[in-house]
């Protein structure tokens, strides 16, 4: 008798382009765990465990096949090019990518083809193909199917409900058993989360794009891209691995990590550094699937591999929101080298719990957000070494929670992604901090696991004297130019009325034409000034704080932090009071002509404004100097940099 065992699809697993194509994604890439069917508080329904989706160890390598009934491969810029044998060629370097990584044993293989007409489903034959449906407006997707609560398979029992049969007891690790195509899995144990199906599409419809496989025809062609780029970016969501939120390694390298969510398909650069995976992707494709994690099989060690505990420790916190004193979900944790300070590695926070509706599978919250989000756990793999672990919110940029995980999301929709970034400082963590830009150094030896990293976001008062985003700009803008935002004393003496304050930080919005070029600014200044009609005079001759270069972000804000708050707002706030500080401002400089990148462009900032009908009025405190010494007001934008502060309990 077959048995049709309860599977769903996981959360569709989208890469988006810099032309404004959706995506979504997982944590890990999630799926809700309803074994045993837990009672939940809310009467009609169960409760259900987001947790990560992965490959049991009897499958691999993964066996793909690639639909060959399109040969060429459709160009929907003019006529086709790129042979069957080209792109397969690309799938499986792409592949060797994450098979060669020596701490992970995952391995996937191209066995053979599929003549498929139709479009990519569960039928537990893992395709990779250039058919896709008419609503299908991603570049390429890869959705798997997994379990949705322990199984025990049995011999004879059907998963995709084909009438063809998928487990077999004559088998210990998967195999095409009876030569049909499709993949018998043993009978056995597998828990919730494995995956039993995955597949990869590419668009190449007219509306699609044009996929390349040579690197000298990567271009600036905004709906043409690499295709080995685009497949290891897809691979690693077939393996389980989420976006993440870390698009920038360095000051000197802007090559972010193979698992951002968006492409700069417009920078040839960037879309040939996908090809190669960051310290964070090897990381995770080693924390999923370790080497010497198993006596035999493929986590066995083999020659050629090394041991993950040989190689990586564990950073293991929480996050607390320090306003809702409530563990949050979607907070992005990163270490990074307190060496060089290079980005290393992130993972997100939060355990979700959601209400499920048994007789439909629908999710729900409960309303409690000490239910849905019962901890604020992270980890991080992360080599041997010293780190610096900061953290900041999904809050869209540079990337929403909807492109992340549905935990994310589920942190945003109770309000829990409003919090500002900040450093670990062990245990001067509180909601009020002296210094939110210290950071106690994090250190991890090979093979173990460093606990209690447990963050509290700070409760902060910014002075930003803007609305939303409008544009970036400015791409003409000289070498050695200046931006500057007046901070007016009365907003500054208007908090905490009569005591102290902290001044943090200031923060500024910062974009990047090219994807693969650093947003390097030649400085960052709090300075003190003044105004006389539409322009500004500041003395940058002697600042209240500079930084000198200043790394800023793509698509985000940028925080410089100051050295003693405390300090700080009590020298600003007795000047005030004696007329000696009528206006602080907060500068950024260009660094010198000529701008790298093939747009050839400066670094860009955030701009509210140049709409028919704005948010918020435009104040007339944003100002623009060619040499740093006449600022001349900017009447129609207001520019994103906020001045950071709290008080001091």
């Amino acid at each position: 008798m077959m048995r049709k065992t309860f599977t769903k699809v996981s959360l569709a697993v989208l890469l988006a382009a810099s032309i404004g194509v959706p995506a979504f994604a997982g944590g890990a890439l999630e799926q809700i765990d309803i074994t045993g069917l837990p009672p939940s508080p809310i009467p009609g329904f169960i409760d259900g465990t987001l947790i990560p989706i992965r490959w049991d160890s009897r499958c691999l390598p993964i066996q793909y096949v690639v639909n060959n009934t399109q040969d060429p491969i459709p160009n929907p810029l003019g006529p086709a090019f790129l042979t069957l044998a080209d792109a397969t060629a690309a799938f499986q370097s792409a592949m060797n990518s994450w098979n060669q990584i020596p701490t992970s044993y995952i391995s996937m293989q191209i066995v053979g083809t599929l003549a498929n007409p139709g479009f990519r489903g569960f039928d537990m034959k893992n395709e990779l193909t250039f058919r896709t449906t008419a609503g299908f407006g991603a570049i390429a997707s890869s959705p798997s199917v997994s379990l949705a609560f322990d199984n025990t398979f049995l011999d004879g029992d059907d998963l995709d409900d084909d009438g063809d049969l998928d487990i077999s007891s004559a088998i210990t690790t998967c195999a095409d058993v009876d030569g049909d195509g499709d993949i018998e899995y043993p009978a056995g144990f597998y828990e919730a989360g494995t995956i039993i199906d995955n597949d990869v599409q590419f668009n190449v419809k007219p509306t699609g794009l044009r996929f390349t496989t040579d690197p000298a025809a990567a271009d600036a062609v905004a709906r043409s891209v690499d295709l080995e780029a685009t497949t290891v970016h897809e691979l690693g969501h077939s393996l389980g691995l989420s976006h993440v939120a870390d698009n920038n390694t360095s000051a000197t390298n802007g090559d972010g990590t193979t698992m951002f969510p968006f492409i700069d398909t417009s920078d040839p650069v960037a879309e040939l550094q996908a090809r190669s995976l960051g310290s964070d992707d090897i990381a995770w494709a080693s924390y999923f699937y370790p080497e010497g994690s198993e006596a035999s099989g493929p986590g066995a060690l083999q020659a050629g591999d090394v041991a993950f505990d040989s190689v990586y420790g564990l950073i293991k916190g929480t996050v607390t929101h320090g306003v809702f004193n409530q563990a949050i979900a979607g907070a992005s944790v990163a270490a990074y080298d307190r060496n060089t300070g290079d980005f290393v590695a992130s993972g997100f926070s939060g355990t979700v719990v959601l209400l499920v509706d048994p007789a439909t599978g629908g999710l729900f919250l409960s309303d409690d957000p000490a239910h849905d989000i019962p901890n604020g756990n992270f980890v991080i793999p992360v080599p041997k070494g010293n780190y610096d672990v900061y953290v900041e919110a999904l809050d869209g940029s540079p990337v929403p929670a909807a492109n992340v995980s549905l935990s994310a999301q589920v942190g945003g929709l109770y309000g829990l992604l409003n919090f500002p970034e900040e450093y670990w400082n062990g245990n001067k963590e509180g909601a009020i901090e002296v210094r939110t830009g210290e950071s106690k150094n994090v250190h991890v030896n090979e093979g173990q696991v460093r606990t209690g990293i447990d963050i509290v976001t700070n409760r902060e008062i910014n002075l930003n004297n803007f609305g939303t985003r409008d544009f970036v700009g400015f791409t003409g803008a000289l070498g050695g130019s200046y931006y500057a935002v007046r901070i007016p004393a009365s907003q500054i003496m208007a908090i905490a009325p009569g005591e102290d304050i902290y001044i943090h930080a200031a923060a500024f919005d910062t974009s990047m034409s090219d994807q693969s070029v650093p947003p390097l600014f030649a400085e960052a200044t709090l300075a003190t000034g003044s105004v006389s009609g539409a322009t500004a005079t500041i003395d940058l001759a002697d600042p209240l704080e500079t930084i000198a270069p200043f790394l800023a972000a793509d698509t985000d804000f940028a925080s410089f932090y100051f050295k003693n708050p405390h300090e700080l707002g009590k020298r600003v706030k007795r000047e005030i009071e004696k007329g000696e500080i009528t206006d602080l401002f907060l500068v950024l400089r260009l660094p010198p002509a000529p701008f790298p990148g093939v747009s050839a462009s400066p670094p860009l900032i955030g701009l509210d404004g140049g709409v028919a009908v704005n948010d918020v009025p435009i104040f007339g405190l944003s100002y623009f100097s060619a040499d740093g010494v006449t600022f001349n007001q900017v009447a129609n934008f207001n520019f994103r940099f906020q001045l950071i502060l709290s008080e001091t309990h």
